[in-house]
């Protein structure tokens, strides 16, 4: 009696041991996997706002503004389909499941564009989800099961399509649902698998949560990339350039050293793209773009301060942003300027100037000289950059406070 007792003891106590340590283990595993399905779900959000600020990169605002019914998207056919191509092509190379853009007429909104290949909806209405009710707000947003209609339960990012500061319209990036459900299956499959095989299981929900964050860390680098970088020339774009000036505004350090901003435009570009097609176009921008990045890499004049980055930018069609740190007087910026002109060749560019007298039209701006608003400096810049374009092209001139007035009138 008394060593079955003990043996039943013993038998009670390893039972015991071992219950313990498996509810310590499923419970380390359970709060484990609720901050990995968290961390995922904030990366889907992340993932569906970088696709949508892609997207938006691939929306004219103007040609956006123009459309206010299907006969509006039938009189300019040619691009309207060309944004929508583009438009479903990234769908495709990002893997979301629909990519559309809303607009608000008559306080209902209407589809304008959407890569359904299935349907035509331009201009249905649609009932908003609350990211896009923030979208048409101004503010960039995101959520897990946020859409559930007709065609399913979706993930759901959007932004705002802007013009001169207005709301004029959102974008937005749907994934299915199927990616949380699966996370959800997961989390009881993994259960059990402890149950049966603590340790296993273990390794596998490892294994698993890697290969996942791993991918989703790619996915997000290849968002990032899209809506921050032109996919011509490889250059910064606009929302990268906005983002870094509003950096260098919020740290004093970075801007004890003075700067000028360069707005560029390309004389005749109209030309090529005309008289040699679009893509002889594209490969002068690259061209450009290339040359605009050797005129400060190999400089050993015009270093930036620590933290600071000399850029250049392409904010679309054939303007370019120029930022070059260490230049603090008109006398530096004509210096400067004159050298990008002079310099204004190449094998690749030359080519382009014999046939089509391509040339470079230069405003130029001075900070802290003419402002230390970063906003305020790129308007002097483009202003600087018109008078250079009416003066005769392929010249340069810099912001003088007079030029405001007339330039308004």
């Amino acid at each position: 009696m008394k060593s079955g007792k003990f043996q039943l003891l013993v038998i009670s106590l390893i039972i015991a041991f071992f219950a313990l340590l498996l509810g310590i283990a499923v419970s380390v595993t359970a709060k484990n996997t609720s901050d990995i399905k968290h961390c995922y779900e904030e990366s889907v959000k992340s993932g569906l706002i970088s696709a949508s600020l892609a997207a938006r990169e691939l929306i004219d605002p103007n040609q956006f503004e123009s459309y206010n019914s299907v006969e509006d998207t039938d009189k300019d056919v040619a691009g309207y389909a060309q944004t929508l191509a583009n438009l479903r092509d990234l769908r495709a190379k990002i893997g979301v499941t629909y990519i559309y853009a809303l607009k608000k007429m008559e306080n209902k909104y209407y589809f304008v564009f959407d890569t359904d290949d299935e349907e035509d909806t331009r201009f249905t209405e649609y009932d908003l989800a609350p990211v896009h009710e923030s979208a048409f707000q101004g503010i960039d947003s995101a959520g897990i099961l946020n859409v559930v209609d007709e065609f399913g339960s979706f993930n759901t990012g959007a932004v705002p399509i802007m013009k001169n500061g207005k709301v004029i319209g959102v974008v937005s990036a749907d994934i299915e649902d199927t990616f949380v459900k699966m996370s959800h299956s997961a989390v009881r499959a993994n259960t059990l698998y402890l149950v049966a095989a603590m340790s296993a299981s273990m390794l596998v929900v490892l294994a698993i949560s890697m290969f996942l964050m791993r991918g989703i860390q790619k996915a997000q680098d290849r968002l990032h990339y899209m809506a921050n970088y032109d996919k011509i020339t490889g250059l910064p774009n606009r929302h990268y350039l906005m983002n870094y000036l509003d950096g260098l505004s919020q740290n004093p350090a970075k801007t004890q050293t003075p700067f000028a901003l360069l707005f560029i435009d390309i004389d005749n570009f109209k030309k090529v793209n005309d008289g040699a097609g679009h893509d002889a176009g594209d490969e002068l921008l690259r061209q450009i773009a290339n040359y605009l990045l050797q005129t400060h890499e190999n400089s050993l004049l015009f270093r930036p301060p620590s933290g600071a980055l000399n850029v250049s930018a392409r904010l679309g069609g054939d303007e370019f942003i120029k930022i070059v740190h260490g230049i603090g007087t008109e006398g530096e910026a004509a210096n400067f300027a004159k050298k990008v002109l002079d310099e204004f060749h190449s094998p690749a560019i030359d080519r382009f100037i014999e046939k089509f007298d391509v040339g470079m039209s230069i405003g130029m701006a001075l900070y802290p000289l003419h402002s230390d608003n970063y906003h305020v400096l790129v308007k002097y810049a483009d202003m600087a950059m018109y008078h250079a374009k009416r003066e005769g092209k392929h010249i340069y001139r810099i912001f003088s406070f007079d030029m405001e007035p007339k330039f308004e009138k």
